[in-house]
């Protein structure tokens, strides 16, 4: 007999996080929100920045959604070895019961990334302002220069 549900596969550079028997996942890509079930269609889109959630297949009817954070990322949903797999790669997920608190980490981390790529970009401008200096010293005293 098939296991009910499918399996969801959380990778980032930090963790991988498999989760069996997840009977529907609810995410949001660039068209907007959309939910997969168990024998979906294959697919693959991106993911927008925010929160996803599913169920499994373990839950009460009544029980409530287990939520995700995700940078953005990729999902492929599909078949392998003949179970069904939804990936989620992004460069960074998060998983908490508590949607709120995933969303201040989620925004958190978003903001650590900007200010770490805003800081990365101006060490490069100022890496290149003083290679440009050093290059017109340099051609100021080569043999032949003119002044």
């Amino acid at each position: 007999m098939d296991r009910p549900g499918f399996t969801l596969c959380l990778l980032d550079a930090q963790q991988v996080r498999r989760l069996d028997g997840v009977v529907r996942l609810v995410a949001e890509d660039a068209q907007g929100q959309f939910a997969l079930w168990p024998r979906h269609e294959p697919q693959m889109t991106v993911l927008e920045p925010g929160l996803f959630r599913y169920r499994l297949a373990t839950d009460a009817a009544d029980a409530d959604w287990h939520c995700g954070a995700c940078a953005g990322g990729l999902l492929r949903s599909g078949w392998e070895a003949g179970a069904q797999t939804v990936r989620i790669v992004s460069s960074r997920f998060l998983v908490d019961a508590d949607a709120a608190t995933l969303l201040q980490r989620l925004d958190a981390l978003l903001a650590g990334d900007q200010r770490l790529r805003l800081s990365t970009r101006e060490e490069h401008l100022q890496l290149d302002l003083a290679l440009m200096r050093r290059l017109q010293q340099l051609a100021q005293t080569a043999p032949g220069a003119r002044p």
